[in-house]
This record gives structure tokens, sequence and C-alpha cells, in this order.
């Protein structure tokens, strides 16, 4: 029984380890941040916020149109394939129409592994 056992774990193990590394071969998007902080932004006036991200994976890196939680924040991002390895970002206009503290979120959709990623900039409008 012991020997059935050991043969079992000696074959299976292996084959594991193999689907495993294929099931983690796909692209996966690393952000260098996902939360920016713009402080005190004057109305009217929008800004923008670079997110930096590499292709992490070993499978070209295809993007989605982002989704953003209001008409006011305007994400830009490469429409072409991120191969791996490959640094690229995304852009993210906010343009600030109402005084007070503010959080927006950039939903980014692609077929890397970990999509969903949400980005989020935050900040506070003044006059």
């Amino acid at each position: 029984m012991k020997r059935l056992i050991l043969s079992f774990l000696v074959f299976c193990l292996p084959v594991a380890f193999l689907i495993a590394q294929n099931v983690a071969s796909g692209p996966v998007i690393t952000f260098q941040e996902k939360t920016h902080d713009f402080g005190d932004v004057k109305k009217g006036q929008p800004v923008t916020f670079e997110f930096v991200f590499t292709n992490t994976g070993k499978q070209p890196l295809l993007l989605s149109e982002p989704r953003s939680s209001c008409g006011c924040t305007i994400p830009s991002w490469p429409k072409e394939p991120i191969m791996p390895g490959q640094k690229k970002s995304i852009s993210i206009t906010f343009d600030a129409e109402k005084e007070g503290e503010f959080s927006k979120q950039v939903t980014i959709l692609s077929n890397a592994e970990n999509s969903p990623e949400v980005l989020v900039i935050k900040g506070f409008v003044v006059l």
C-alpha cells in the first residue's frame, strides 16, 4: 500500500507542477502603484497622472477599454499588444467641476490572469 501511494505521489506531483506552470503562463499586469493622490486641485483645471505598468507574464497583454466611475475621469490606454517584460502606462485625466474631496476609480480590463485591476485617483478640489 505504501508503494502504491508513493508511486502515485511520484507520478502526480510532477504533473501537477507542469499544469500549474501552464496555468500561470499567461499575461500578468503589474502596476508600480494603483492609487494616486493629487492633493489640492484647482476647480476647472484638469489634472493627469500616468499609471505605469509592466506585463510580467509570459504572453502578450491586451487591454480593453477601461471603465471609469464618472464622466469627469477620462482614461487613455495603449491599444496595441504589450509584450512580456514591456512597460507602458495608462493615463487618467480628472476634470474637477465640484469643490471638495474626490475619489474616482478606473477599472482596467484585460486578458491578464489578474484582471480586472482597479486604479484610484483622489484629492481635494479648491477654488
